[in-house]
This record gives structure tokens, C-alpha cells and sequence, in this order.
């Protein structure tokens, strides 16, 4: 038999931005692992350092996410969206944290020169295509993975 939980906590777990980032977290971290090959700080010798580059980018993403969902919690008028989301709410949602993404990468890469992106690059722009189909990918699986802890602690 499992120990019960308290109301204070299971408060917690119900949180929509907890939800949001922490599964924008772990999904974001397990991409920004698979596509860290394609960019030029995966050659740096030393593990912390990449560690540092791959922690600091999904705590990017997961900040991306929250105020992607913030975005359409002002949409929807409710920080609950995400417990019966519409397809606009889904579109307007994932849009937001592309659009994010895509002029923060333009900055990243080509004009602070953060690192650069030397495959797999978007012609023309020089930013990686990874991380815009990431933000296609991911942001719904954020979504269902976020509504169904939620509802689990629904009564």
C-alpha cells in the first residue's frame, strides 16, 4: 500500500507551469542530448563543459515552454488549459515557443556567435533545423504528458 499524499503537495503536482516545465524539462533535456553531435560545442574536450551547454539550452527550452503556456493561458483565460486543450490552443501554443526559438537561435548563432551549427544548418539563416523541429515535436508531448499527471490528482 502506498503512503498517501498531502493535500499540500499534491497542490504542487497540480500546478500548471510546474507541469509544463517540469516535462518540458525532461523531454527537452533527452532531445537536446540526441542533437548535441550536430553542434560545435560537442567538441569541446571536457564532459562538464558539455554537460553545461546541454543543461543550460533545456532550461532555455523549459522557460520557452512556460511562456508559451502563459501565452495561451491569456488566449484561453485560464491558467487550466491544458487539462482539454483545443487544436488552436495546441497550434497557438507550439507556434509561440517556435517563434521564440527561432529569432533566439538567429541571436545565439548569428549575432553573439554563441556556437555555431556546422550541419544540418536552415540555408540562408544558418541556425539549426534540429531545434525548429523540435519545437514542432515536442510541445505536444509536453502537453499530453503535463494533462495526464495533472488529472491524475483530479478527485
Amino acid at each position: 500500500m502506498s503512503k498517501p499524499t498531502s493535500k499540500w503537495s499534491v497542490q504542487i503536482l497540480t500546478v500548471p507551469e510546474i507541469n509544463l516545465f517540469l516535462f518540458a524539462f525532461l523531454l527537452h533535456f533527452v532531445y537536446e542530448v540526441w542533437q548535441s553531435p550536430y553542434y560545435d560545442f560537442y567538441g569541446m574536450p571536457s564532459l562538464s563543459d558539455k554537460i553545461d551547454y546541454i543543461t543550460h539550452c533545456t532550461v532555455g527550452d523549459s522557460l520557452i515552454t512556460l511562456i508559451s503556456g502563459w501565452a495561451v493561458s491569456w488566449v484561453a483565460r485560464s491558467r487550466y488549459w491544458l487539462l482539454s486543450p483545443t487544436w488552436k490552443l495546441v497550434l497557438v501554443f507550439t507556434g509561440s515557443g517556435w517563434l521564440i526559438t527561432f529569432i533566439t537561435e538567429i541571436y545565439r548563432v548569428n549575432i553573439a556567435r554563441l556556437y555555431g551549427v556546422p550541419v544540418l544548418a536552415v540555408p540562408g539563416i544558418g541556425i539549426s533545423s534540429l531545434a525548429l523541429l523540435q519545437w514542432i515535436l515536442l510541445p505536444p508531448l509536453v502537453l499530453y504528458l503535463a494533462q495526464r499527471h495533472m488529472l491524475s490528482y483530479k478527485d
